[in-house]
């Protein structure tokens, strides 16, 4: 991963950190005009807000613009590729995609609660953990927020006396029941106890999560914690799984005080680890065009993937534990099968890379993130071939499907019409009449 921290800007992006402070009255107003409905869609509302009739242009002409105009960020060209990136065209032809779908519906869109972004290549900073309840970074802190109650609770200042390793820039979280874990941009790491009550013990100012653990896991100088996942096996305690720019992958035990248990090293920076739902192998990517196969308990490699024509972010487990997809700045996400390591088919984003991938906890459905305006759902029941497209404005922050499935979020960073989305998910995918996210 580039050690940078900033991203392309423009009319629908955020790059400039002052934009995004907590103290900003614009996120601490509890004015109902921030939250945009279903209901006010269908009265012709945008679901985003914004207003196009104002605008010297309308949604069409601004849509067919950012086709034609964004650039994706990329590592390698194509001299340096295994591939050209035209070669991706009959791949993407062998795996056809009717977008007919209408799994997820447009159910509200909430500015209060404005995601933020460090770095512009790493968007794991939403996490759902119920189809209501949301938990978001935005500059230093992390917020939780409830479409039922309307509040806006800080789970996290990290400009205070409570840090040992001084300030900090958050650069991926993960949340599992009670626990919260924040990755830093110097290699910090943070776990906080998130309380049962939710409202904060200062009216919306003090943090309501307790601290139990903050220290910098390595000295390197390219130490950013790319991500952290959590993954709680069968039998034993909750563990974290840390990738890290210094090459490392940590395993740590959460319940013993974050006690090392394994520590991986590879070739190059670890942007993404996902562990295998039954805890026996992990999918591990980053700077490469690999994606590698390990094994958890003796860090082994298993297997090579090597197909992604540039380095990767993201990774993620079906339920079933037999099938693993990985996510390219080569604007691709890879199915793989587990048991033979061959790619079983290449799925194409429309303007960038993929920078988030989630399933469903069923097994249904499986979102992809662009880096901004696209969100992809596809149906795994219907192998990949049938799928939804949330079409919007911004740089994605991160997507979260609520446990169940129930509900999928989608995090916005922009400093005018940056939000949290919550789409609600239908029965039996159906086409409704009106769908504004399509």
């Amino acid at each position: 991963m580039e050690m940078d921290s900033g991203s392309s800007a423009d009319e629908f992006s955020s790059d400039d950190e002052a934009d995004y402070t907590a103290n900003d009255e614009n996120f601490q107003a509890v004015s109902r005009s921030t939250r945009v409905t279903k209901e006010d869609v269908l009265k012709g509302k945008d679901m985003q807000g914004i207003p196009w009739a104002e605008l010297d242009t309308t949604r069409e002409e601004y849509r067919s613009s950012r086709l034609r105009t964004y650039m994706n960020y990329e590592n390698l060209n194509d001299e340096q590729r295994p591939v050209p990136a035209a070669s991706l065209q009959l791949e993407f032809a062998r795996h056809k995609v009717q977008y007919k779908g209408q799994y997820y519906g447009f159910e509200n869109n909430e500015r209060r609660l404005k995601s933020s972004i460090v770095h512009f290549q790493l968007r794991n900073l939403v996490w759902a953990t119920t189809p209501h309840d949301v938990f978001v970074t935005h500059g230093n802190d992390i917020f939780h927020y409830s479409y039922v109650s309307d509040d806006l609770t800080p789970i996290l200042r990290l400009e205070g006396p409570q840090l040992s390793v001084g300030r900090v820039q958050i650069s991926t979280m993960s949340v599992h029941g009670s626990t919260c874990l924040a990755g830093g941009f110097y290699g910090d790491m943070i776990c906080i106890r998130i309380p049962a009550d939710l409202r904060s013990p200062g009216g919306g100012e003090e943090s309501c999560g307790e601290v139990l653990f903050c220290e910098r896991i390595t000295t390197d100088e390219n130490a950013i914690t790319n991500s952290i996942s959590l993954h709680e096996p069968a039998q034993g305690s909750l563990q974290a799984i840390v990738s890290n720019n210094d090459c490392a992958v940590r395993i740590t035990d959460v319940e013993t005080g974050f006690t090392l248990l394994n520590r991986m090293l590879f070739d190059w920076p670890v942007n993404y680890t996902a562990v295998a739902p039954d805890g026996k192998l992990a999918c591990v990517v980053g700077d490469s065009t690999q994606a590698l196969l390990v094994d958890v308990s003796t860090g082994q490699r298993v297997a090579e993937c090597a197909k992604h024509i540039d380095f990767s972010f993201a990774a993620a487990w079906h339920p079933a534990g037999n099938i693993f997809a990985t996510g390219s700045q080569d604007k691709t996400v890879r199915l793989w099968d587990r048991r033979t390591y061959k790619c079983l088919a290449t799925l194409g984003g429309r303007i960038g890379s993929i920078r988030s991938i989630r399933f469903t906890d069923d097994g249904q459905y499986m979102a992809m993130a662009e880096p901004a305006d696209f969100v992809h759902i596809f149906d795994c029941n219907q192998n990949f071939h049938v799928a939804q497209e949330i079409d919007l404005f911004g740089e994605i922050a991160g997507i979260s499907f609520a446990p169940g499935g129930s509900a999928l979020f989608v995090g916005v960073a922009d400093r005018t019409y940056g939000s949290m989305m919550q789409f609600r998910r239908r029965r039996g995918g159906l086409l409704a009449q009106h769908d504004p996210s399509h």
